[in-house]
């Protein structure tokens, strides 16, 4: 089995472990996002083991020297691991108590812009159908929600109301809150799962332990269902959002309640899913019309 960068990193730098241990545990304190913590540290891992130094001993040309690097790759990393190194490094120097580095800054990276990847109405039943209990479940409600990993795995059944037929999001990007629908097939599933795989408190958690499951099992979960039931095992967990967000507009839901069942800060962000939703001509030009006035507004 291939090491993690994490292990590579501090074998090549053994007192990187006790560095990012306290960044870690300092980022907790500060109440950062476990994702921005694993994103950093794992940024940093990475550019470690390119440099071979301690973050707070990194040069300006090393600096340059490793985006040179991530830029001559084909193809060239997404923009995210830049960000995430530009960031991480600032927020690594800065809670640690060194200097910052003062040329450090995001390259200039033209990329092309990509639309999602989704899964049709009747892919996504076929996915489910093919699936056991827990998967069909797991994924079912990602799906149903339009939920991120994340919000998934922190998901506790005290925040569904059977009776309601909502979902309460608590804690989900940018740590805002938001109250979804579930439909009533979803809950019918989530409770014979339930009586198969009980808990007390987090909906999904590992098993024999009452902890929530992470991202890497739910992108386990979802490639198998993706394989057993002959589909591109590439997609990811958010393309099941992605789905659920163009089969809401293709369903004649507007664009602002889409914004707000996903969470998404800007109505501009969910705009992009008017390119995948197929709509009849005149309900596309009124939707477009409208998103315009509430930009404008």
């Amino acid at each position: 089995m291939p090491k993690k960068i994490s292990d590579v990193a501090m074998s090549k730098v053994p007192v990187l472990a006790d560095r990012i241990s306290l960044f870690q545990s300092k980022l907790a304190i500060a109440h950062y996002a476990q994702g921005s913590i694993t994103d950093y540290c794992h940024a940093i891992y990475k550019a470690v083991v390119h440099i071979g130094k301690l973050p707070e001993e990194f040069t300006q040309r090393d600096v340059d020297g490793y985006f040179q690097s991530m830029l001559t790759r084909k193809p060239i990393p997404a923009e995210a691991q830049f960000k995430h190194f530009v960031y991480g490094l600032k927020c690594y120097l800065y809670t640690m108590g060194y200097p910052t580095l003062a040329g450090l800054s995001l390259p200039k990276i033209r990329r092309e812009r990509k639309l999602p990847r989704i899964l049709s109405l009747q892919q996504v039943m076929h996915l489910l159908g093919v699936c056991d209990l827990y998967s069909k479940t797991l994924l079912s409600v990602v799906y149903d929600c339009g939920l991120r990993a994340f919000e998934a795995c922190n998901l506790k059944w005290n925040d569904i109301n059977f009776d309601r037929l909502q979902v309460h999001i608590k804690q989900g990007k940018g740590k805002k809150d938001r109250v979804v629908p579930i439909c009533p097939e979803t809950l019918t599933v989530l409770k014979a799962y339930r009586k198969q795989y009980p808990s007390m408190n987090y909906v999904f958690k590992k098993f024999g332990r009452d902890l929530p499951v992470d991202h890497a099992f739910i992108r386990a979960r979802l490639k198998e269902g993706l394989a057993k039931a002959e589909l591109d095992v590439t997609l990811t967990t958010h393309s099941l959002r992605h789905s659920y967000a163009t089969h809401l507009l293709e369903a004649g839901e507007d664009i602002q309640t889409v914004q707000q069942r996903l969470g998404h800060k800007s109505v501009s962000t969910t705009m992009i899913y008017l390119h995948l939703a197929k709509v009849e001509k005149r309900q596309c030009v009124y939707l477009i019309s409208h998103n315009l006035k509430v930009l404008k507004g």
